[in-house]
C-alpha cells in the first residue's frame, strides 16, 4: 500500500497528541463506520482488515444505498471505494459533504489518479490497494486520532452548551428575582408617594385654615367694632339713620370680603373639576400675594416687579401655581423672621423669553447654606427649625411645577439671599 505524500512527513507525529495505540484501538470500537464497496473477494479482505479497528460497521454495496444509509444514521467515518455502482464515488461524497462538512472520509482505489478530484472535496486521506500493513497502521493512527480529537471537541461543546444552559437558567432566575424586587420597590415607592400626598394634603389644609384665619381676623374685628359701636350709640340715643346705614353697609362689605376669601380658598382646595386651561401667570401670582398679605409680617416689603399683563399665560389647574408661590413666599418670610433681617423684602419678577416664562422670587435673608441647596426639594427635608416645617412644602412645589405644569424650578444664592427661579412653557395660542 502507498500513502499520500502528506502522511509521510516525519514531523507529523510531533503535531499530534501522543496517544498509545491500545488507547486508539479502544476508542475505535466506539466509532460508527459506513463502508461502501462493490461485492468482490478483494474488498471483503480489505473489510476484514478494517474490522480489526472498527466493530460498528454498516456496509453498502452501491452509491445510492450508501447515501440512504447516511441520511438515516449518524456516522463518524465514511470509507468508500472509488469503484461503486448506481452513484459514483465523487457524486456520493459530494452529496455527503453538502450535508456534513466535518465528517471524516477515507477513499480506497488501486489507481492513484482517482484521488485527484476527491482531494479537492477535502477528504481526510486515501489508501491504495493492495494494502501495505505498516503504512496502513500509520494512516489509521492518524485517522483515529483525528476522530478522537473531534469526539473530545464535540464533548467539550456539549459540556459548554450544558453549562451555558445552566447559566442561562440561573440568569433567567436572577432576572425574575430582579423583576420581582423592582416591582416591590415600585409598589413601595407608590405607597410612599401616597403617604406623602396625604401628609401634604393635611399640611395644606392646616396652612389654608391659618391663612383664612389671618384673612378673616381684621374684617371680623372691624365687624365686631361696628356692631358694638352701633349698640352703644343706639343706647345713648345718638345713632341717626345716616350713621346706621353707613355702619350696616360697612358690615355688609366686610361680610362680602369674607365670602370672597372663602370662595377663593375653596377653589384652590377643591379636587373636583380640576382641568388644565390657559391661565394668566400674573393673576395666579397676584392671587397668592393677596391671600398671604395679612399673614406676612408688616415689616416685610413685597416688591412686585411684574410689568407684563395677563396675556402671558400657561396651561395649568387653577390654584396650583398660586400654591407654589405661597409656599415660596412663606419660605422666604420664615427665613427673614428667623434671622431678624433689617429692612426685609421679597421681590417677585416675571419675564418672557421666546416660548418660556421666567418667574423669580428673591429675598434678602442672606441665602441658604451651600451644602443644603441640592437637598431643598427633597421630601421631608426642611431648612427650618423642626417645630416650624414639615419638609414637604418645597417638595410638593417641585412636583407641581415639574409634573403638572411641565416646567422647571431651581434655587441658588444671590448677593442678597436665596433666589428661586421657575420656568414655565407659555400657551401655544397666546
Amino acid at each position: 500500500m502507498q500513502i499520500l505524500e502528506k502522511y509521510k512527513d516525519e514531523n507529523l507525529n510531533n503535531l499530534m497528541k501522543d496517544y498509545e495505540l491500545d488507547d486508539l484501538i479502544e476508542f475505535s470500537k466506539t466509532v460508527r463506520v459506513l463502508f461502501v464497496a462493490s461485492k468482490n473477494d478483494t474488498l471483503n479482505e480489505i473489510l476484514s482488515i478494517f474490522k480489526v479497528f472498527f466493530i460498528k460497521i454498516d456496509i453498502a454495496n452501491d452509491g445510492e444505498s450508501a447515501f440512504e444509509k447516511f441520511k438515516e444514521n449518524r456516522y463518524d467515518l465514511i470509507i468508500s471505494s472509488t469503484e461503486i455502482e448506481k452513484m459514483d464515488c465523487i457524486k456520493l461524497l459530494t452529496k455527503i459533504r453538502e450535508i456534513s462538512r466535518h465528517i471524516t472520509i477515507l477513499a480506497l482505489s488501486s489507481v492513484e489518479k482517482d484521488f485527484i478530484d476527491l482531494i479537492r472535496l477535502g477528504i481526510d486521506g486515501y489508501i491504495l490497494t493492495p494494502i501495505e500493513i505498516d503504512q496502513f497502521l500509520q494512516i489509521m493512527k492518524k485517522v483515529i486520532t483525528t476522530l478522537l480529537e473531534k469526539e473530545q471537541l464535540f464533548s467539550y461543546r456539549v459540556n459548554l452548551e450544558n453549562m451555558l444552559d445552566i447559566k442561562s437558567q440561573e440568569l433567567i432566575k436572577v432576572n425574575k428575582e430582579l423583576e420581582l424586587r423592582i416591582a416591590q420597590e415600585i409598589e413601595k415607592n407608590r405607597l410612599k408617594d401616597l403617604q406623602i400626598f396625604e401628609q401634604v394634603k393635611i399640611a395644606h389644609m392646616g396652612e389654608m385654615i391659618t391663612n383664612i384665619a389671618h384673612q378673616w381676623r381684621q374684617p371680623l374685628s372691624a365687624i365686631s367694632t361696628l356692631a358694638s359701636t352701633t349698640i352703644i350709640e343706639n343706647e345713648m340715643k345718638i345713632l341717626d339713620d345716616v350713621s346706621l346705614k353707613d355702619k350696616m353697609e360697612n358690615i355688609i362689605s366686610k361680610t362680602k370680603y369674607l365670602s370672597t376669601t372663602i370662595n377663593t380658598f375653596k377653589s384652590i382646595a377643591n379636587d373636583e373639576d380640576k382641568l388644565l386651561k390657559n391661565s394668566s401667570i400674573k393673576d395666579e401670582i397676584d392671587e397668592a400675594i393677596n391671600m398671604l398679605k395679612s399673614n406676612l409680617n408688616h415689616d416685610i416689603k413685597i416688591i412686585n416687579n411684574i410689568k407684563l399683563d395677563d396675556t402671558v399665560q400657561s396651561k395649568m389647574i387653577h390654584g396650583e401655581f398660586s400654591q407654589v408661590i405661597i409656599n415660596l413666599l412663606n419660605n422666604s418670610k420664615d427665613f427673614l423672621i428667623e434671622r431678624n433681617i433689617d429692612n426685609p423684602w421679597i421681590k417677585i419678577e416675571l419675564k418672557k423669553e421666546n416660548d418660556l416664562a421666567y418667574i423669580t422670587i428673591e429675598d434678602n435673608a442672606k441665602g441658604i447654606e451651600e451644602d443644603v441647596l441640592p437637598k431643598v426639594f427633597n421630601p421631608y427635608f426642611t431648612t427650618k427649625h423642626q417645630s416650624q416645617g414639615t419638609g414637604l412644602g418645597l417638595h410638593i412645589s417641585y412636583r407641581i411645577v415639574t409634573e403638572n405644569l411641565n416646567g422647571n424650578i431651581s434655587v441658588k444664592n444671590s448677593e442678597n439671599g436665596a433666589i428661586f427661579t421657575i420656568t414655565l412653557p407659555l400657551s401655544k395660542n397666546i
